[in-house]
């Protein structure tokens, strides 16, 4: 029975992985386009980097609607990281999609006046949210992996980073996350940047520790 047991939670684990990086790589506005190979991915990526600024951005906002708020995330920062603490343990992948920046946020609300869209950091919109999804998926899917499912004992957090503002969004960077593991206690980073907009918060990535 026991073996029995395990076999089943590894595949809800592998399942819930699936539906997890297929849901970050669809997030609001990407659902209508279809996966394609890197070596398109890399030409686009060469094609818009001599591309005007105004034009890049007016491409990769193409089919996407245009959002004034943060969408489906927590009214507190404490509010956020117990919720995502929560999905983690369930195996729920649509909170996890839910509280991650998504396509249209960072094309119409973060982009535009960020760190990136000058010099010294200047880097096309396209390029910067391809980086951040696939940095954003690698950290996920290990997270679910290897916690999902699981009790994680978190008893508090905290983000040990200085504050900064960016692209109008207030970032908490370098969150630890106080859980117990296997009898012992533990400081993990297990998400990436927090970000805040008008009162609502949400997660830039999930990359991680891991």
């Amino acid at each position: 029975m026991t073996a029995i047991l395990a076999r089943r939670i590894a595949g809800t684990r592998i399942l819930a992985i699936c539906c997890v990086a297929a849901a970050l790589s669809c997030s609001s506005g990407e659902a209508r386009h279809v996966a394609q190979p890197d070596s398109v991915q890399r030409v686009r990526t060469v094609v818009d980097s001599i591309l005007p600024l105004e034009e890049a951005l007016r491409r990769f906002r193409e089919g996407i609607p245009e959002v004034t708020a943060l969408e489906g995330g927590a009214p507190t920062r404490d509010a956020l990281v117990e919720r995502f603490v929560r999905a983690i343990e369930a195996l729920d992948t649509a909170a996890v999609r839910e509280m991650v920046l998504s396509r249209a946020e960072f094309a119409w609300l973060y982009y535009p006046t960020s760190t990136f869209s000058r010099e010294p950091f200047y880097q096309m919109p396209g390029l910067t949210w391809f980086l951040n999804v696939e940095d954003s998926q690698k950290g996920i899917t290990r997270l679910f992996t290897r916690f999902g499912g699981t009790d994680l004992r978190f008893s508090s957090y905290e983000c040990p980073g200085t504050i900064r503002l960016d692209g109008g969004l207030t970032f908490w960077d370098g969150c630890l996350l106080d859980v117990r593991l296997e009898g012992q206690s533990r400081q993990l980073r297990l998400f990436g940047s927090i970000v805040e907009f008008h009162g609502q918060y949400k997660f830039y990535s999930y990359a991680n520790d891991l």
